[in-house]
C-alpha cells in the first residue's frame, strides 16, 4: 500500500515546495491545496451569505470530533478544540491546584516545550524536572525515579520538540496508572503522524496543537480528557457554551441559578469557535487519511534515513537519538561544533532552505511532502557554506 502512493502528485498540493526546501513543519507545516480551498470557500460563503450555515457547520465539526476520536480510540464527547496547548494545560493546572489542597508536585522533562511546564509553574505548582541521558533520551525508568509520594501527575511530550526523541508513551502511561498518577501528554510533535491510543496508553489528558503535523494552519489544539478525569477535575472556568441551558431556551439565559456544566468535553467550550478554519482542519485530516497515516509515517522515515546518510558527509554532530527506530520521529537536530548555528541557519534561509534553531541546535523537521531533492539542496548549501 505504501508503494502505491504517488508522492510526486502529493507534493504538487504543497506549492511551498516550488519556492524552497522546507524543513520547518515542527514549527508550522504549510497547508495543502485542498485545505486552502476549503478555508477560502468557507470565508467566501461568510462574506456572501453571513452565517446562515452555522448549524450545518456545527454538525460537520461534531463529525470531525467523531473521526478524530476514532483515530485515538475514544469517543467524540471526550474531545474539543482549544486555542492552543498553553490554554489547555493552564486549565489542567487550575483544576489540579483547586483539587489538591496539600503540597504536591508534578514530574516533567528538563527540555520540554514551555507549553508543557509554564502553565503549571504559573499556578506555583512545584515541578520536578528530569534531566535527559547524555544522548537526549528519557527512558521510562529514569523518569519514574523522580516520582515521590507527593507526585500527582507526569507531564511529557510524545515527541520532544527539539531533539525529536519519541517517548514510549504506552509503557510510561501504564507505570503512571499503576502508581495512581495522572498521565498528561503533549502530543503536538507526534500526532497524527504517530499513532495514539488513549486507552492502551493510559492517557488521562492530551493536547496536540494541529498547526504543525496536522497541516491545517492555526486551528487550535486538540484537547482530550477522559471521563474519569473530568469527574474528578471538572473545568475550572465556565462560558456560555460550556453550561447547560434551561428547558425553555437553547442558551443559558437563567440568572441567580446554579449552572450545570456539560459532563462531556463540551464543558471546555467556553465560547464561539472559528468554524471556517476548523472545517479546513476537517479537510486536512480527510486528506491525510486518504494518503494513509502509516504511509505518511514511512515516507517521513524514508526521507529522514536519506537525510542522516547525507549528513554523514559533513562535520556535523547529530543530537537526535537514532539507535532505536521506535524513539525516532520526523525531527533531526544537528550541531556544527565550533561554528555559529544561527549564522548557518540564516545562510540556509538566504539560499531558500528553511530550518530552525532550537536549544542552540539546528532543527530539521521532515514531512511527507519533502523529497530527496530537498535533502540534496540542504546538503549542497551546507557544503557551500563550509567552503566559503
Amino acid at each position: 500500500m505504501y508503494k502505491k502512493v504517488d508522492w510526486a502528485k502529493i507534493r504538487k498540493d504543497f506549492p511551498v515546495t516550488d519556492n524552497l526546501a522546507f524543513f520547518q513543519s515542527a514549527g508550522m507545516s504549510p497547508i495543502p491545496a485542498p485545505v486552502y480551498e476549503t478555508v477560502c470557500k468557507m470565508y467566501y460563503r461568510l462574506n456572501q451569505y453571513g452565517d446562515i450555515s452555522w448549524e450545518e457547520d456545527f454538525e460537520k465539526i461534531n463529525q470531525l470530533f467523531s473521526n478524530l476520536a476514532n483515530l485515538i480510540n475514544t469517543e467524540g464527547e471526550n474531545l474539543t478544540l482549544l486555542p492552543n496547548t498553553s490554554i489547555a494545560f493552564s486549565l489542567v493546572a487550575l483544576s489540579l491546584k483547586k483539587h489538591f489542597n496539600e503540597d504536591f508536585n508534578i514530574v516533567t522533562m528538563r527540555d520540554e516545550f514551555p507549553a508543557s511546564n509554564v502553565p503549571f509553574a504559573g499556578q506555583n505548582i512545584h515541578i520536578k524536572y528530569v534531566n535527559p541521558y547524555p544522548d537526549n533520551r528519557y527512558p521510562v525508568d529514569h523518569i519514574l525515579k523522580a516520582v515521590d509520594h507527593k507526585t500527582k501527575a507526569i507531564v511529557t511530550s510524545y515527541v520532544n520538540y527539539s531533539s525529536g526523541f519519541k517517548q514510549d508513551i504506552k509503557t510510561l502511561g501504564e507505570k503512571a496508572r499503576a502508581k495512581n498518577i495522572l498521565f498528561i501528554v503533549n502530543a503536538t510533535q507526534g500526532f497524527p503522524v504517530f499513532p495514539v491510543d488513549v486507552e492502551a496508553m493510559c492517557i488521562d489528558v492530551m493536547a496536540a496543537s494541529l498547526h504543525k503535523w496536522g497541516c491545517a494552519g492555526h486551528t487550535g489544539s486538540l484537547f482530550y480528557t477522559s471521563n474519569a478525569y473530568r469527574k474528578q477535575f471538572p473545568a475550572p472556568m465556565a462560558g456560555w457554551l460550556s453550561v447547560l441551558p434551561p428547558d425553555y431556551d437553547f442558551i443559558p439565559v437563567q440568572k441567580n441559578e446554579k449552572f450545570k456544566q456539560y459532563t462531556s468535553a463540551r464543558q471546555y467550550n467556553f465560547g464561539t469557535m472559528n468554524h471556517q478554519v476548523i472545517l479546513g482542519l476537517k479537510t486536512a485530516f480527510e486528506y491525510m487519511e486518504n494518503i494513509g497515516f502509516m504511509n505518511i509515517q514511512e515516507r517521513i522515515f524514508e526521507i529522514t534515513d536519506y537525510l542522516i546518510e547525507k549528513l554523514s558527509t559533513l562535520p556535523v554532530k547529530i543530537q537526535s537519538p537514532l539507535i532505536k527506530k521506535e524513539e525516532r520521529s520526523g525531527i533531526i537536530s544537528i550541531n556544527f561544533p565550533g561554528h555559529d548555528n544561527h549564522k548557518i541557519t540564516s545562510y540556509l534561509k538566504d539560499n531558500n532552505v528553511f530550518t530552525a534553531i532550537r536549544n542552540q541546535n539546528i532543527r530539521l523537521s521532515v514531512n511527507f511532502f519533502n523529497n530527496h531533492n530537498d535533502v540534496d539542496n540542504l546538503i549542497k548549501v551546507l557544503k557551500k557554506y563550509f567552503s566559503e
